[in-house]
This record gives C-alpha cells, structure tokens and sequence, in this order.
C-alpha cells in the first residue's frame, strides 16, 4: 500500500496517487482501495448533480467507463469500471478528495495556494481563466506552492489555514515549453504534470484572495468588499452543490465568514488574449507589496449582515424551483453561424424587453451564454471538465444541458410567472459524434438567423482581420471550432460549428424544436415585420409602438455610438470594432469572381434552399 501525505490528512492508497510520500508513522487518517459500491444511495435521489449521489454521510460519484467512487469521511472506495490507473486517479484527486474534505468539515475552493513573501494567497477563478499558469509563474519567482486547482481551508489558531496539497501542477501544453511535456495527466489530453520547485508542506495562514477574472481590456486590480468577498468564496467553492447535500452548511459557513472577515479580496482582472501569466504575475506582486503583513481588521457588523443574507440566498444543491412545482418551457435559443447578426437581434429584444425610452446597455444584452461555460457545466454536472475527453465532455453535454434547462425553467418561489429566457449558440444542433447538443425539454424553441454565407465570409475577415481566403476555408471545415484548442483551456466549452451549410442543415432539418428561422436580409429590409415574427414565436406580448421604439434604439449607428463611447465586453482583444456596418450586400464589391464561385461550389445547395443563391449566380454570370 501507499502511503501520502496531502491536505493535513494520512493517505493508506492501494493506488498511485500524485501526493508526497509519507514520512511519519502511524495509521492512516484516509484510506483508499478498490471494491464493490452501490448502485445508489437510499437518501440521495434528487438532491446533487447528475454525476453525484450524496447523503449525510457518504457521497457516490459515477464516472462513465472510468470507475465509481464511495465516498466517506475516512474511506474512498473504488469501483473500477474500465478507467486506467492515471484515469482514476484524476477523478480522485479531484472530484473523490473535494467530497471527502467537504464531510470533514474542510472548505475545498476551486483554487490555487501560493506561500510568498507577503503570506500565503489563493488564486480563485473558474475553469480556464489561468489559476495554475499563474501560480506556476509565481513559484518559478520563489514562491513556494501550496495546492493546485483544489485548495482545503481549515479553521486554526492563526487564522484560517490553506492545507497543503500535494508538490505538482497540472498545466496545459500551451504554458509549458516542449522539454516539460513529459507526464500527461491522462492519455490523449494535452493536459501535464509538472513538479513544484518550491512546495510548502505545512498549513499556512491565508492573508490574501485574488479572483481571477478575464476582461477585453488591460489588467485591472481593485478591492473587493467583504459581503462580496463572502459570496466569491460560496461560488468557487468546489462541488458546492455537495454542500447541503452532505449536511455541511454550517461548517462551511463559519469558515467561510472567517476568512472574509479577516484577509483582503481582491479581484484582479486579465486581458482576455493572449494570456501572459508573467504579466499578471508582475500586478499580483506589486499589489502584494502594499498590503500589510498582519490580517485585515474585521469588517463593519453591516458588511457582515449582508455576508448572512448572501448566503442565505446561496443555491443549494436541489435545482431551482420547489418539489412538484410544474416547470413549463421557457429557454428560446438563438441559434446562428458565426458573424450572422445574433448580437444585433440580441440588442433588438433587449430594448423591446427593457420598454425604456433610453436605449438598453450594449454590455447588458439577454442571450446568456450558460450553457456553454464551463465553470455551470462542472457547478452541474460534477465533474471538471478539464479533466474529459472530448468523446467523454459530449457524453455529458447534452444531460447538463437538460440539467440547465430544468433549473432555468422551473419558476422561482413566490414569482408570479417568468417571461422567455433566451440563450445564444453558435454551435451546431448536432456534434461531431452525431447527437444533438441541445435540449427539447424546457424549450420554446429556436430562432434560427441565418445570413448570406458571402456576407458572412466579408463579416467574419474584417471581425478576425483575416485575408478573405482563409476565412473561406474555415467556413468549410467540417472541424471548425469557436472556442476548441487541443493545447490549452478556455473558459468556454468547445463550440462545433462544422461548415456554414452544415451549420443550416443540422438546425433546419432537426425536428425536435419548434423552429423559426429569420433571414438576416429580410430582419434589415423590414425590421418591425422580421422582428415581429421573432416576438410571436417567443410568446412575448405584442404592442407595435413598443417593437417600433425596439427596433429605432438597436440601430446599428446607435449601437457603434455606445461602443465607442463605453466600449463592448464581448468585443475580443485586437478588434477594433464589434458593431461595424451591418448593412447586406456588401459581398459583391468585397468578393472577387473566383471567391463567389468557391463558395458557390460548395454551400450551393444550401443557398437555394434559403434563397441565396439566384444573386450569387446572376453576378457570376457573364452579363453580371
């Protein structure tokens, strides 16, 4: 057997783990082997996400042709079912270990731990926005590290403690150069271990948290109050939604107002690309050297009332809504290609939702993007998404998105009824694999806009300052891919959109959803007419001065005048302009002949069907 040393406990394992080795002696505080588990436990049913079962008690994880894992204050309790060892052991580190110290009364954060000159510091943020990059980057400056991606808080006699994990990191291939590609951390993901030079094997006084956050502009560092320092520990916890589940509210509580009451927040904001996690680490420094040695003084009695009242109002594991409340469809998607006009329609029913005389916020628009993020699939699901396949992250993504949609759908105690909750895509209806990726269940349906794919490919090489070429060869590529990258993460999940005919064949010819489509053309030739066609089939309440009043206030010089004048979060790094014309049409000066027939020859089919075609062939023709 085993013997470790990680998160303050002993560790008997009959299997590898990354952990330091144990020097000491005496019996083990946890241990760890292979055996039987249950198919289910008695009290768990509908109290934690799909992966989970959990009861005070014991928690169950079902990893799909990995293994089981039982999981109890002192015994995790493997039931392989086809994983290798490196396999399983990912899943135990993560997940398995995040409930056993969450029934031991430890607070596990989705975080990463550094002892420096200033005191230990956690590094929160979800999935992607660069925790162990950064870390990696501070323990190559001197700092020792204390945990990777899951760190353990304890109260003690010096103030809230972060438990030592174990001396490695787990990186992406794009923030280690090729001489440290050596251990993966499971086969076919470009995933690496890669030992700590400085590892602090003693628990440390946390004095400080930074959440980490991406924006699309420069880095930015500030303060963060204590009832929202309170809230940022309750939405980074990891597997929070184990918490109730395992009756550990309490112990979670005190720990967690503890630590808000005496350490600063500080929300530290990076560009979104590229990520230089030298560059971020420069500002966590400097901002280290001005804060003082000993703990913050404690938070004013009005700060920590609104901390109890957050966390009053904190999910708990059940999905929203009460027990036998009927949850009727309420998600509208938004379905389009790329560079189709999503954001504009976005604007026109966030004005008309709004019914204001001043125009809505640019950086307010309806359309959530949830189902695509990846800290709400690992909140949901239970699983770290980092840590799939990508045959294993499809597996998952359509029950999570069942999940979303119960939860989005279910209305909310004493609410008298909720309006449409619309969420945009860019993906295609069916993956790489063949099965749908969205849900029927909880659906209205969805507003397919589509646009001229020759206007797309002019949209998209001014969006992506890319030679028009190249942007006709990713509009047919099967693989294309919004957000995919084998060598790094990204905060978002991979975002198929196969080829743009491709694209309309998967939502067009799918029959599980009610479909409106809108031709991007015919929204601009006839706004109030386009649009409302979109209000009807969304079952929004019709008024005409208010769709007339919508459809003035989206207008595109309006919405360039807002960018210009207070900018646009969702306006990548390097792009100049989001809103830039908008007008159709613009591909017969920006497209050459051989361009417009390359495309032809292969969306053409697809441009008949959606009535495109006819204009592509009379400007090919001689007398065009």
């Amino acid at each position: 057997m085993f013997e470790y040393d990680a998160f303050g406990l002993r560790w008997g394992s009959s299997l590898a783990l990354p952990f330091a080795e144990w020097g000491g002696t005496g019996r083990p505080d946890v241990t760890v082997r292979f055996g039987g588990t249950p198919a289910s436990l008695p009290a768990a049913h509908g109290n934690a996400p799909h992966a989970w079962e959990a009861e005070p008690g014991g928690a169950l994880l079902h990893v799909a042709d990995v293994a089981r894992y039982l999981v109890t204050p002192c015994e995790i309790v493997i039931d392989r079912r086809g994983g290798s060892a490196e396999d399983i052991a990912v899943f135990l580190v993560g997940p398995a270990v995040g409930a056993l110290l969450l029934q031991r009364g430890v607070v596990p954060l989705h975080a990463a731990a550094v002892e420096t000159g200033a005191g230990t510091v956690l590094l929160l943020g979800d999935s992607g926005v660069g925790k162990s990059a950064l870390a990696a980057a501070l323990v190559e400056r001197g700092a020792a590290l204390v945990a990777d991606d899951v760190t353990g808080l304890a109260p003690g006699r010096d103030g809230v403690l972060a438990l030592p994990a174990f001396p490695r990191l787990r990186l992406w291939a794009d923030a280690l150069p090729p001489g440290d590609r050596r251990q993966r951390v499971r086969r076919n993901l470009e995933q690496y271990w890669k030992p700590a030079a400085r590892f602090c094997a003693a628990p440390q006084p946390v004095r400080a948290a930074f959440v980490l956050q991406e924006h699309n502009r420069d880095f930015d560092i500030a303060p963060v109050p204590a009832a929202q320092a309170f809230w940022a520990l309750w939405e980074h916890t990891y597997r929070r939604r184990l918490v109730d589940a395992l009756g550990q509210r309490p112990a979670h509580y005190r720990t967690g107002m503890a630590l808000a009451r005496s350490v600063p927040f500080v929300r530290a904001r990076r560009p979104h690309a590229p990520f230089r996690p030298g560059a971020l680490a420069d500002r966590i420094e400097a901002h280290l050297h001005g804060i003082a040695a000993a703990p913050a003084s404690a938070s004013s009695a009005a700060e920590r009332a609104a901390s109890r009242r957050r966390m009053a109002r904190s999910p708990s594991a059940a999905p929203a809504g009460e027990p036998g409340t009927p949850a009727g469809p309420r998600i509208v998607w938004l379905a389009s290609y790329s560079k189709s006009g999503s954001s504009w329609l976005r604007a026109l029913l966030t004005n008309y939702l709004r019914d204001d005389a001043e125009p809505a916020s640019i950086n307010a628009l309806v359309g959530s993007w949830e189902h695509s993020h990846r800290d709400k699939f690992d909140e949901l699901v239970g699983l770290d998404s980092s840590d799939l396949r990508a045959a294993e992250l499809a597996r998952y993504l359509l029950p999570f998105r069942e999940l979303l949609a119960r939860e989005l759908s279910a209305p909310r105690p004493g609410s008298r009824g909720c309006g449409p909750r619309f969420s945009k895509t860019h993906e295609a209806y069916r993956g790489p694999v063949g099965g749908p990726r969205f849900p029927s269940a909880g659906a209205v349906g969805v507003i397919y806009l589509v646009r001229n794919p020759l206007d797309v490919a002019v949209s998209m090489a001014n969006f992506l300052d890319w030679p028009i070429d190249r942007v006709l060869r990713r509009m047919n590529d099967p693989a294309a891919d919004e957000a995919s990258s084998a060598s790094r993460i990204v905060r978002v999940l991979p975002n198929p959109m196969t080829t743009w005919s491709g694209h309309v064949s998967s939502w067009l010819d799918q029959t599980a959803l009610r479909t409106q489509t809108i031709r991007y053309e015919d929204l601009q030739a006839d706004p109030c007419a386009g649009f409302g066609r979109i209000v009807r089939f969304a079952g929004l309440q019709w008024d005409a001065e208010r769709l007339e009043r919508a459809v003035e206030q989206s207008a595109f010089p309006r919405l360039r005048t807002q960018e210009d004048e207070v900018g646009f979060n969702e306006r990548p790094v390097g792009v100049p302009s989001y809103f830039r014309a908008g007008v159709a049409g613009s591909w017969r000066t920006a497209l050459t002949r051989s361009q417009v027939r390359a495309v032809v020859d292969v969306h053409g089919p697809a441009m008949a069907r959606l009535g495109y075609l006819r204009e592509a062939e009379t400007f090919l023709s001689p007398s065009g």
